[in-house]
């Protein structure tokens, strides 16, 4: 039995099968039509490219799952590509091959390895790195490095990355995408070009679920609670994302009638030590974000648009709802301590129905 409300309507994940962020998997191509959105930013790159003026080393700035890492792929084709078609990646030639297979020689990805608590970007990965960047290309004019999720990067990966920045072997290019540029060394952004990348709106969203075969339904749903980010829709669709969403509005409805028990907070807790931190993360991201429509609820803007008639109905002071929008920003720092996770969340729903 869901203690915090009843089974809503599940989403079947049998779409995400047919390939990565906004190609199927046989038709893979790293072209424009094959992106979702920044069509003004994809413009400038591509017109960079053409007049070889693409920089040095650049970051790709933004939200998660919005595409920058697809875009970082796009602009390392068309530098690696043969022949360029107005600073796109032709995709014919044996370079565009190698680039959207992951084979090329001159084409590097670095990305976070997962641990038990974190995911980080470590020293011995950037050192194989600065390896491959000391040997001349094999069959391009360049390389091309893409660290993703560079903010991830531990104090000794980032200074040698600096290092790197600061002194260049041969024809190579950097492509940083990060979804907290402040987590940057500072000295690493001022040797870098920036470009920001903005949440997708919701109708876009909405649309390209509906193209990868969603109903109507699922895709308005997914996309109202996506936060702009096509990548997390996806993610939420397979991962039960609007299930979770219900789940923590209906605590939020109980909680202010005063429905919510001691016993109802340890059978929560015992449910949570079988989920990941990140989904606990995610549960309490949703409480947070529906606290605030509660106080935004007579305005534009809301988080949760679809829930705003249940939401006029929830009853609670102005004080409690700062009190327990406070308690939700001070467990989700502790979510990344290795603290027990069933104890966090016991900790925080009993707190949270304490005040």
């Amino acid at each position: 039995m869901n203690i915090f409300g009843k089974p809503p309507l599940k989403f079947s994940s049998n779409r995400l099968k047919k390939g990565t962020f906004g190609c199927m998997a046989d038709d893979y191509k790293l072209s424009k039509k094959n992106i979702f959105g920044h069509t003004e930013k994809l413009d400038r790159l591509s017109k960079m490219i053409v007049e070889n003026k693409f920089p040095h080393a650049i970051i790709f700035s933004g939200p998660e799952g919005i595409g920058k890492r697809k875009i970082a792929e796009f602009c390392a084709a068309a530098l690696l590509c043969e022949n360029p078609e107005n600073g796109e990646p032709c995709g014919l030639c044996q370079n565009c091959k190698l680039a959207a297979s992951h084979n090329h020689p001159d084409f590097y990805i670095v990305e976070p390895e997962a641990t038990k608590t974190t995911r980080n970007i470590k020293i011995g990965q950037i050192r194989t790195m600065q390896a491959q960047t000391s040997l001349k290309p094999l069959i391009a004019d360049r390389r091309v490095i893409i660290i993703d999720g560079a903010e991830l990067m531990n104090n000794a990966a980032a200074n040698s990355v600096l290092k790197t920045l600061e002194e260049p072997t041969g024809e190579t290019t950097f492509i940083l995408t990060s979804a907290n540029r402040a987590g940057l060394l500072m000295t690493i952004r001022s040797r870098c070009v920036t470009m920001n990348f903005e949440k997708l709106p919701a109708d876009q969203i909405k649309n390209a679920l509906i193209q990868r075969e969603f109903s109507p339904e699922e895709s308005e749903k997914l996309s109202l609670i996506s936060d702009g980010s096509f990548g997390r829709a996806l993610s939420l669709a397979e991962s039960g994302g609007y299930e979770l969403r219900e789940s923590a509005l209906n605590f939020v409805e109980r909680l202010c009638a005063d429905e919510i028990t001691n016993e109802d907070i340890f059978i929560k807790g015992a449910q949570v030590a079988d989920w990941s931190r990140d989904k606990f993360s995610d549960f309490v991201v949703y409480i947070q974000k529906i606290l605030r429509d509660i106080y935004l609820r007579d305005q534009s803007g809301l988080y949760n648009p679809d829930l705003k008639e249940r939401l006029s109905k929830i009853k609670i002071s102005e004080r409690r709802l700062y009190a327990m929008i406070d308690e939700g920003i001070k467990i989700h720092r502790r979510i990344k301590s290795n603290a027990n996770l069933r104890l966090l969340a016991e900790a925080y729903l009993m707190n949270m129905k304490r005040l």
